[in-house]
């Protein structure tokens, strides 16, 4: 079976009041994610992103609300573990600090501060300053793994400032354990499982080898770490996707996979920093070990797309479950393979 990179072209006709109400034609295409076949309207329209906002005067602002993660606060308004589970209430490692998140997302939670800084720049998330906190990440996914047989998904996540989602400042990821994965995984399992009984290949090698010889969004290998534009964006800004060759569940994440994770993300954070985004979603995917079955991520922007302080989210995303992206990826690639290119030289 061949991957396919599917897209239907069609256009909008118009009298365009910036062009003397002349006809105009404005062009927009229909995507389709190679793996599950979900539609994604791509549009390339002059977008730039709004000016970012005082960032002292947002910090100041968030510390008056008494941060639960600052030191000062940590110990006495951050829950712990039971001793079953965890026996020291909460899971440290070097500067980061996991614990339960009060919203119960599924059956086994976590809140991982990456350390006491209240504040870290968008621009300034290296691998060193990161790697705490997604090893005791994984360390809490081992540990559930362990614990409850019946857990069989796991995500690993990052809202990073409030156009995010994020409701506070101080850099923190949220991992989920449970029974039941959430959608976008869960149809990433059954997809990937059909193409594997359909062709006795994995997707995931088919569609690496796929971009690879397109040569329109791959970015690089990072070890055993395959970067790339996404064909079928999921986020208002095209965002970047990560897949490991051979790691098929966060259980088995090996320093090596996470080092290149973290090699990775700190450069498209910085490509993201550099077109002028302050604020991002990371997920981390996988189930229990499966031969079809690969651990991928999402990195994409955030943004308020107008001066006003609208969402990019509306009706379309929310009710209609159909992502719309203003840039094609492949108009992004340049630059951002420049900032690959750098991490890695």
């Amino acid at each position: 079976m061949t991957i396919l990179f599917r897209k239907i072209k069609d256009r909008v006709r118009l009298k365009n009041p910036f062009k003397d109400f002349s006809m105009d034609e404005i062009p927009f295409e229909i995507r389709y994610d190679p793996l599950t076949g979900q539609s994604i309207r791509v549009f390339d329209l002059p977008y730039r992103p709004v000016a970012r906002p005082d960032f002292e005067e947002l910090v100041q602002k968030s510390r008056g609300m008494n941060c639960p993660f600052c030191p000062e606060s940590l110990e006495t308004a951050t829950p712990l573990y039971p001793e079953e589970l965890v026996p020291e209430g909460r899971v440290r490692v070097g500067k980061a600090v996991l614990f339960p998140n009060l919203l119960p997302l599924d059956r086994y939670t976590g809140v991982c501060i990456f350390g006491p800084d209240h504040f870290i720049g968008p621009g300034d998330f290296t691998p060193d300053v990161m790697q705490d906190g997604f090893t005791a990440a994984r360390s809490f996914i081992q540990t559930v793994a362990g614990f409850d047989p019946e857990t069989h998904f796991f995500n690993l996540n990052w809202n990073y400032m409030p156009p995010s989602g994020s409701s506070m400042i101080h850099p923190h990821l949220q991992v989920n354990c449970g029974q039941m994965a959430t959608y976008q995984p869960r149809m990433q399992q059954t997809c990937s499982y059909d193409y594997f009984l359909q062709n006795n290949r994995t997707f995931w090698d088919d569609y690496m080898d796929a971009e690879k010889a397109a040569g329109e969004r791959f970015l690089a290998d990072i070890g055993p770490a395959f970067w790339t534009l996404s064909f079928a964006p999921q986020g208002a800004f095209p965002d970047i996707w990560c897949i490991f060759r051979g790691c098929r569940s966060l259980i088995e994440w090996k320093d090596e996979e996470r080092d290149a994770f973290l090699t990775g993300l700190a450069a498209s954070l910085r490509y993201f920093d550099q077109e002028g985004f302050y604020s991002f979603n990371v997920s981390l995917f996988s189930g229990r070990e499966t031969p079809h079955y690969r651990v991928n991520a999402r990195i994409t922007p955030r943004m308020l797309l107008r001066e006003i302080g609208n969402s990019d989210q509306t009706y379309y995303q929310v009710l209609h479950r159909e992502p719309t992206c203003v840039r094609p990826p492949e108009s992004l690639r340049e630059k951002a393979l420049e900032v690959f290119t750098e991490a890695l030289f």
